[in-house]
């Protein structure tokens, strides 16, 4: 299973791709207050050198926090948009959009 992870709740923006147990690869970036300008080039560029795709995901997930409320409502809306454009399973800790595993 291929995992798409989001973490935008802290001051370090990171966006992880795993499988099964295993981290393929791992991007962050510790500007603080531009996740919403670094998020989708971190994910453009982790499927880039990954030679992967939204597409080739299992499930998506971000955390809920506890952080900045802008920062979970970044990662939360962009899991969201990934799930209404692919129906990939996505969650959020306890809480999911769409079929929960």
């Amino acid at each position: 299973m291929k995992i798409l992870s989001i973490d935008t709740a802290s001051s370090i923006c990171s966006v992880a791709i795993l499988e099964d147990n295993k981290v393929i690869k791992e991007l962050s970036n510790d500007d603080t207050n531009t996740h919403s300008v670094k998020l989708m080039p971190q994910v453009e560029q982790i499927f880039k050198e990954t030679n992967l795709t939204l597409n080739d995901m299992d499930l998506i997930a971000c955390d809920k926090g506890p952080g900045s409320f802008t920062g979970i409502r970044i990662g939360i809306a962009t899991v969201k948009a990934f799930f209404d454009v692919t129906n990939i399973k996505t969650i959020r800790n306890n809480f999911s959009y769409g079929t929960c595993l």
